[in-house]
């Protein structure tokens, strides 16, 4: 399973400010509050790497996520926000190629518009942008559409 999970909120978001891939706005206070509950929500997951992008908010995120779980960060620039000029389709190419490398069991602390585009591109089914500190979780084991993967969403509840 490859759990996906929006970083906390930043201060740009509590402003309503787009942050266009601008890697420097910090969490604010609810969003590292954010990033506890979603710390405790995702403890016992099956999950043995930790993947950020490297965006400010999203490393403090996985910062506060992976102390919980005992785990590394490794930072990845392939998971940034989706730039101001960039399409759809070179994040699904870039998401494509860490997913050929990384496989299952990750964790993957990322930006909306970057985990709505690659669980789309994962189970075929359109995904809204995931509110801050929301996970998804993709399985490669569960039949989706024909050579696609399936997706269930976890919002409030302990994984199972």
């Amino acid at each position: 399973m490859i759990r996906w999970l929006r970083h906390g909120e930043s201060t740009w978001n509590a402003a309503g400010r787009l942050q266009y891939g601008n890697p420097t706005p910090p969490l604010t206070e609810t969003g590292r509050r954010q990033a506890r509950d979603a710390a405790d929500r995702l403890q016992g997951a099956p999950v043995w790497m930790l993947l950020s992008s490297p965006a400010r908010r999203a490393v403090e995120t996985a910062e506060i996520v992976a102390e919980v779980l005992d785990l590394p960060v490794e930072l990845d620039d392939r998971l940034v926000e989706r730039g101001r000029d960039e399409t759809v389709e070179s994040v699904r190419s870039r998401l494509a190629d860490l997913l050929h490398e990384r496989g299952d069991g990750l964790l993957v602390v990322s930006h909306g518009d970057t985990i709505a585009i690659a669980v789309e591109q994962l189970t075929g089914v359109p995904c809204a942008v995931p509110q801050n500190a929301q996970v998804h979780v993709t399985d490669p084991l569960v039949e989706g559409p024909p050579g696609l993967l399936a997706s269930s969403r976890l919002a409030d509840r302990k994984p199972v």
